[in-house]
């Protein structure tokens, strides 16, 4: 097998168990009722949420999606650990390149705010001294933030603090890379569409189980409202909350 053939192959399979995630989220349906109860279930009704089928439909949607987050970092972290050359993963991507270690912070895509970009700059910084506390002898300990999406880029990059609270790490220095350049960097550069394609048996078996989960949760919301007196409507969801909220206290 050729180096070329090798690494869709690795590739797909660290993104076939990130559906198998999916699939296991989607199976607890009890759990996740449970979660949506712990939400702050004001902001729905200040949207004008008026039903529980609406709301385990919105609340849903939205633990669901930084779920997907997460674990579509957990993927991509595993796929290009496993395609990248003297690379292990874990808390981070850790790869060695003539003679350097490099400290990577991966990240699915470029949009975060100004207060999560400082806080994933001081992770990597955190990071970096660690690994040059634990071994002193090594000089060459270098950190990187590397994105997979986003306009292409590759620059070395000094941090500026605009606050005291990130006085910490002014002046630390990282390699930014971005889109086709990071992937590249990584030996991981490849079709998506093709990826995408080749997982279609999955990802139809996910959505399926999706839509099951959905009706699921609304059923089961529906019946523990119904279990305590309550209508089907977001004030009694509210009311809902309340009561479990004084049950965990």
């Amino acid at each position: 097998m050729t180096d070329a053939e090798h690494v869709p192959r690795l590739i797909r399979a660290a993104f076939e168990d990130y559906l198998r995630r999916r699939l296991e989220y989607y199976r607890a349906p009890r759990q996740l009722v449970r979660s949506l109860l712990r939400k702050n279930g004001l902001v729905y009704a200040l949207r004008g949420i008026e039903t529980a089928d609406d709301f385990a439909e919105q609340a849903l949607a939205a633990h669901e999606t930084s779920s997907e987050e997460t674990m579509l970092g957990n993927a991509w972290q595993a796929a290009l650990a496993a395609v990248s050359p003297n690379s292990v993963g874990g808390g981070d991507l850790r790869t060695e390149r003539d003679g350097t270690l490099w400290i990577i912070q991966v990240k699915t895509s470029r949009g975060q705010n100004a207060g999560a970009e400082a806080q994933d700059i001081r992770m990597l910084k955190t990071k970096l001294l660690s690994e040059r506390d634990h071994h002193p002898g090594r000089h060459n300990v270098k950190a990187m933030m590397g994105f997979v999406r986003g306009p292409a880029a590759n620059e070395w990059r000094t941090y500026r603090s605009k606050s005291a609270a990130n006085a910490d790490i002014d002046t630390f220095q990282y390699q930014y890379m971005a889109g086709a350049p990071f992937l590249e960097w990584c030996s991981a550069a490849f079709d998506i569409e093709v990826l995408i394609g080749a997982l279609q048996p999955q990802i139809r078996t996910v959505q399926g189980a999706r839509r099951e989960c959905v009706e699921a949760v609304k059923a089961a919301l529906k019946r523990q409202l119904t279990e305590e007196g309550l209508e089907h409507d977001m004030p009694s969801v509210l009311r809902l909350m309340e009561r479990r909220a004084a049950k965990a206290t």
